[in-house]
């Protein structure tokens, strides 16, 4: 069995389980319907992360019609999430100098970065692509969203 890009792989099943930890810990923490929109949203995400990194690792195992039908509903739980999650930060307390509001902008920001990096296909190595950089990038992002959305619990 040959993988075609591991390392993206990786860093998307990794993302995946990333977003599944802190999905179930807003659940679980759960006191504002904001929180639980952060929640979905998180879980959305985690399942674009493994149908991506089955897009990118598994592509020389499926048929086209396969790889473009995984690589369709991998952008539409990206879309999904991301409406969720604004949703969330839309219904949850959000002032200017709140704490949450800083959290949630660091995220926005470094979400732009890792979209930055991606789109410039910026890489550090051969084996570490864009991709695979602006996964970690939005593993970062990920966390500060997570601390602003748990301080709405």
């Amino acid at each position: 069995m040959t993988i075609s890009e591991p390392t993206t792989l990786i860093t998307d099943y990794a993302l995946a389980v990333i977003s599944t930890v802190f999905g179930i810990l807003l659940l679980r923490s759960r006191t504002h319907r904001g929180t639980l929109l952060w929640s979905i949203g998180f879980l959305t995400l985690a399942g674009a992360g493994l149908t991506g990194g089955s897009f990118h690792g598994f592509r020389l195992m499926m048929s086209d019609s396969a790889h473009r039908s995984l690589w369709n509903i991998t952008c539409l739980m990206i879309g999904a999430s991301a409406a969720f999650m604004i949703s969330g930060a839309i219904t949850g307390p959000l002032s200017r100098y709140g704490k949450n509001t800083r959290w949630h902008a660091a995220g926005l920001i470094l979400s732009i970065a890792g979209l930055v990096i991606q789109q410039s296909h910026f890489s550090l190595h051969p084996s570490f692509n864009h991709n695979d950089l602006f996964h970690c990038v939005q593993i970062v992002a990920l966390w500060c969203f997570f601390r602003g959305a748990r301080m709405t619990a």
